[in-house]
């Protein structure tokens, strides 16, 4: 029984807590209000170099992806041969064989 009692005091707390957000969400955005500036804006930021500079990042940072791709590549290929090479002595020269049945 206390363990029932127990579970069911906790189930409604968490209620009580869950509806006291729910209804506090609304109060919060009634307490911000917007108000209308006058005037000019005394700071202002021009966005063109910012646009600029996060497009060159963005563009240098795909060029090196690339660049480390390809090199990457490139010894990953070599890996390959080699392991061709290896099998091919290994078996003879039957791999070789297989291989062109293969093509």
């Amino acid at each position: 029984m206390k363990l029932t009692t127990t579970t069911t005091r906790g189930r409604i707390l968490a209620a009580i807590t869950t509806l006291a957000a729910v209804l506090a969400v609304p109060a919060l955005a009634l307490a911000q209000e917007f108000q209308k500036v006058e005037g000019r804006v005394a700071d202002e930021i021009p966005a063109v170099p910012f646009v600029g500079i996060a497009y060159g990042f963005i563009w240098i940072a795909v060029l090196g992806y690339v660049l480390v791709l390809g090199r990457n590549l490139g010894r990953i290929k070599g890996e390959v041969e080699e392991l061709r090479r290896k099998l091919d002595a290994a078996a003879g020269g039957s791999a070789g064989a297989r291989e062109a049945q293969h093509r």
